[in-house]
């Protein structure tokens, strides 16, 4: 039963969302910021908070060029699953199993022109508080980190400890990008805590702004 479970429930998980992109009309704000990275042949280290990651798959799907890192936990492995029903690669490891290893494994990716994805508040939180696994990749690496967030108009939201995010069949989605957060490689551990910090508000100021969003007048002009 474990095991039909750890499998179940990413291919039911994975028709919910597809059903979500397929419905759901969205908008996407300030993506022309990943485009220049991009055009400039710079990949960037993607990060989100925990809470507002079920979109993303849908977003990115089938690409089979990027790399997430997921904790080796049995809520992990169930979210692992369902990631690579959408193209995406696992690397194992967190804060708390692994970090060392995964942290090396993703350095490698990233300088090999791959493109990785870390959630920022890590997989047991705290909730919206930004940890340093991003802010080492980028000091490593060179490559800047590139905050996301996005909300619906119509959506639960589970009372979690990241108040994880799904929207509703044929509701209206925003996907919004954020300035990159550039970490020089000379960074000390003083640096090192600046840069989380700011990725942590502006992280925190983009999901004020795209929690509003909905609010706003403009926000009929979805497609």
């Amino acid at each position: 039963m474990k095991r039909l479970m750890k499998y179940l429930i990413p291919f039911l998980g994975s028709i919910y969302i597809f059903l979500i992109g397929l419905t759901c009309r969205r908008v996407i704000i300030a993506r022309e910021i990943e485009k220049t990275l991009l055009e400039r042949g710079i990949n960037p280290i993607y990060t989100f908070w925990h809470g507002r990651m079920l979109y993303f798959p849908y977003l990115y799907r089938f690409q089979n060029k990027y790399y997430i890192l997921v904790s080796p936990s049995k809520d992990g492995e169930i979210i692992g699953n369902l990631l690579k029903l959408y193209g995406f690669s696992i690397v194992w490891g967190s804060t708390f199993k692994k970090g060392a290893a995964a942290l090396f494994n993703l350095v490698h990716i990233v300088k090999d022109g791959g493109s990785v994805v870390l959630i920022a508040d890590g997989s047991r939180g705290p909730a919206f508080e930004a940890q340093d696994g991003a802010v080492k990749i980028a000091k490593l690496t060179g490559r800047p980190i590139l905050p996301m967030t996005y909300n619906a108009n119509w959506k639960k939201v589970l009372n979690t400890w990241d108040r994880f995010v799904i929207p509703c069949p044929f509701s209206k989605i925003a996907v919004m990008y954020g300035e990159p957060v550039h970490v020089p490689a000379d960074a000390d551990d003083g640096v090192m805590e600046i840069k989380r910090q700011e990725l942590e508000k502006r992280l925190k100021d983009m999901t004020e702004y795209i929690d509003n969003y909905f609010l706003k007048p403009s926000a009929g002009s979805i497609f």
